[in-house]
């Protein structure tokens, strides 16, 4: 009896620590699962005023922050109404269009947000590549 309860215990002890290994490997993951889970959680970020929520959307090789900053000093707080998103698709099977309509301050607000295969996850595309080179 003592053997089972010491096996139970160890299969425990290495579940807790593989769950908590998944969760600390992927809780600065940018991006979302699926693309509706990207514009859930971009508009959920724009109403709470979140930066670190908006961070970690963006494709790490982008250099969002003013646009971050941007879209928040813009869009940010409870006055955003988000009521209606419709996502496309693209010529790209890593690019997709999403198309966001609702109320900003009880004006008609509606925009385009383009979402970017970033490793297997969603990312919305903001601000330039850290990897681009301007053209001459």
């Amino acid at each position: 009896m003592r053997s089972r309860t010491a096996v139970a215990a160890v299969v425990a002890v290495v579940g807790v620590v593989i769950a908590v290994g998944v969760f600390l490997a992927t809780r600065d993951t940018p991006g979302q699962a699926t693309p509706e889970a990207a514009v859930t959680e971009y508009v959920a970020a724009l109403q709470a005023g979140d930066r670190d929520r908006m961070r970690l959307l963006v494709h790490p090789r982008s250099d969002a922050a003013a646009e971050i900053d941007r879209r928040l000093a813009e869009l940010g707080g409870p006055a955003l109404a988000v009521t209606q998103s419709t996502i496309a698709d693209t010529e790209s099977d890593a690019t997709k269009a999403a198309d966001l309509s609702g109320t900003l301050h009880g004006a008609p607000y509606h925009t385009t947000i383009w979402l970017q295969d970033c490793g297997g996850r969603w990312c919305v595309t903001m601000g330039p590549s850290k990897d681009g080179n301007p053209k001459p």
